[in-house]
């Protein structure tokens, strides 16, 4: 039982180097690799008005972002990957998480939460459900599982509380963590998304929890106007940037994947419109 987890599958087919890697960097803050891009707002400006235009739903950068990264790990599955004791796993569907504030105050109260999505989504779906369960954690007096477990564990003598962690992280890494408890703690997610844009600054690198699934860490700050080189005309302009900052677990897949994978993943936001149509194959990551 101890090989098999709620909604992922134990990956048998890997090569000796890609299972030893898990035994040399045990937890995934020895394995962070960093990566930051700039990337171009204009057609996703561009990809923001005409989406409103011909249907009236207003995107934002966060729902684009959102919906690029849903297309991404469809695409190229490895990065749906975790390690778990040793092991390597790969979740059964994208799991997007993100920390949300009730109210844009000093004092206001935070939740998180996370959304499933197969892979098919349009950048429209990705936004209705991300958008559904935003507002329904909205209200000040709204209580989501998270928030429950969270309560319920902290209103237990300090002492007490640090000896359930640990139980807790030991059940997770030995694949007995009950599923009710998976499916509240936001730390089992694919990625977690801070969208530092919203309270106007820069993106900043977030270290991966040791905790739970979460294999990448993706953090969007507010757009900056900076000088770039036209590869037209080679001329230098002023443009207006979207800095995007990636801490990312080396060792669900190699550098070359992670790499392809980013340079997708820029593609895509270079060419917003292919995601207002559905992916039609989602890939499958090797058995």
């Amino acid at each position: 039982m101890f090989w098999k987890r709620k909604g992922a599958r134990l990956l048998k087919t890997l090569s000796p180097y890609d299972r030893i890697l898990c035994h040399v960097m045990t937890k995934r803050s020895d394995a962070q690799v960093y990566f930051t891009d700039n990337i171009d707002c204009a057609p996703i400006d561009r990809y923001i008005k005409d989406v409103e235009q011909q249907t009236g739903v207003r995107l934002s950068y966060l729902d684009v972002v959102n919906a690029a990264l849903v297309r991404v790990y469809a695409k190229m599955p490895a990065l749906n990957r975790f390690v778990m004791n040793g092991r390597v796993f790969a979740n059964n569907d994208i799991k997007i998480a993100m920390a949300i504030k009730k109210s844009m105050r000093d004092d206001g109260d935070s939740t998180t939460i996370k959304v499933s999505y197969t892979g098919h989504e349009t950048a429209a779906e990705v936004q209705e459900k991300f958008h559904k369960e935003i507002w329904k954690n909205k209200e000040a007096d709204s209580s989501n599982s998270t928030d429950k477990l969270m309560e319920t564990l902290m209103s237990l003598p300090t002492p007490i509380l640090r000896v359930l962690v640990a139980i807790l992280k030991w059940l997770d890494r030995i694949n007995a963590l009950p599923s009710s408890l998976i499916d509240a703690l936001p730390f089992h997610s694919s990625i977690f998304v801070t969208y530092l844009k919203s309270i106007g600054i820069r993106s900043i690198y977030h270290h991966i929890y040791d905790f739970g699934t979460i294999g990448m860490f993706v953090c969007v700050g507010k757009e900056q106007y900076m000088p770039v080189v036209d590869r037209k005309t080679m001329e230098i302009k002023p443009a207006k940037l979207l800095e995007i900052k990636v801490v990312a677990d080396e060792r669900i897949c190699d550098g070359l994947y992670h790499a392809r994978a980013m340079r997708l993943f820029r593609k895509i936001l270079e060419a917003p419109e292919q995601l207002s149509q559905p992916l039609e194959k989602v890939e499958r990551d090797v058995e």
